[in-house]
């Protein structure tokens, strides 16, 4: 779609990451029209960027009824680190006390999945390339 021109839609959202992708679901699931526009040619990322999910992600995204996604392709972590102590999070009052280990490109994957059954393909596919310099 690089090149062609994007048609109007009710909301713009500026980068398709994690923060893109699950706004543009929770929009669509509003019943408002949206499009992601990105400067990647693809969905595909250089380098790694996120590596996990932390405690109050996976509650948000157990409340839309798809945590189940992202946990069964990851590796729970039942402790962090702070300040050099080795804090035991399974005490922490929530279905999801961990952190998930999982990177960026399978989060990304797994967003897209959940919006394209959710009726953003057309959303999903408005990805922008880099910008031309003139």
């Amino acid at each position: 779609m690089m090149g062609e021109k994007i048609k109007d839609h009710a909301v713009l959202i500026a980068g398709g990451g994690p923060t893109g992708l699950m706004l543009a679901g929770e929009l669509a699931l509003a019943g408002v029209d949206v499009a992601i526009v990105e400067r990647r040619d693809t969905q595909d990322l250089a380098g790694l960027r996120a590596g996990g999910l932390h405690i109050r992600t996976l509650e948000v995204l157990d409340q839309r009824g798809i945590a189940d996604r992202f946990i069964s392709q990851g590796k729970l972590v039942r402790v962090a680190l702070f300040g050099g102590i080795t804090l035991d999070l399974s005490d922490l009052p929530t279905r999801h006390n961990y952190f998930l280990a999982l990177w960026q490109t399978h989060i990304e994957r797994i967003l897209v999945g959940n919006g394209t059954e959710i009726g953003l393909a057309e959303a999903l596919t408005t990805w922008c390339g880099p910008p031309n310099p003139a």
